[in-house]
């Protein structure tokens, strides 16, 4: 476990991918609050869950970005910040795959952290006899950009957990994770001396009078 009272880092975690690849049911599964048939995300909504991996503790700040086109152009505020995305496309949808590098990884690269870890995620492995996007396809684009893959389904809960853990341990093992707990640290140790000093002020000390 973390140590005491030691708060986790948080780790800002944006979803993107055209509307209904399953974006929505992939975050309600990892919440365990999946009740089947989403409706469709209106701007962007927000969760988080603290997951222990490897005995410390990661706060996901989770941010669910709608697919609509129409609000593309809000989107960009949800993407500065974000230290993981994940690539949604469902793999039952050619259009849904290309999508993701016609539009939604150039998005977030223009508007997101520079250190951005990036996951592409085909959902809905369930359907698989349906599937429409050649795996070779999928490792070629991901090779690209420099990011891992999973395939998951969401209706059936499967390797939604993995995902998340095993993003959990990129980041953690990231030059940016280093440079906030760091910093965290380097702010604990201000607060702590700007305590002493004020303990220290004359005026705080009592006065002796001959």
């Amino acid at each position: 476990m973390s140590e005491k009272n030691e708060e986790p880092v948080s780790c800002k975690t944006i979803l993107v991918g055209d509307s209904a690849v399953g974006k929505t049911s992939i975050i309600s599964r990892y919440l365990d609050k999946y009740k089947g048939k989403e409706n469709p995300t209106i701007g962007a909504s927000f969760a988080n869950k603290i997951e222990n991996i490897d005995g410390t503790d990661i706060k996901f700040e989770i941010w669910d970005t709608a697919g609509q086109e129409r609000f593309r152009s809000i989107n960009s505020i949800f993407y500065q910040d974000a230290y993981i995305c994940i690539l949604v496309y469902d793999i039952t949808s050619q259009n849904s795959f290309q999508s993701l590098g016609n539009y939604w990884y150039n998005a977030v690269k223009e508007y997101g952290n520079e250190e951005v870890i990036y996951h592409v995620a085909g959902n809905k492995i369930d359907l698989f006899e349906n599937e429409q996007v050649d795996k070779n396809d999928v490792k070629v684009y991901c090779d690209s950009i420099n990011a891992e893959y999973s395939f998951v389904s969401a209706s059936e809960n499967t390797y939604i957990e993995d995902m998340f853990k095993n993003l959990g341990r990129k980041f953690m093992n990231s030059a940016l994770y280093k440079k906030i707990k760091e910093a965290k640290v380097n702010k604990a140790t201000a607060k702590k001396l700007s305590a002493q000093d004020a303990k220290n002020k004359p005026e705080n000390k009592k006065k002796k009078f001959c």
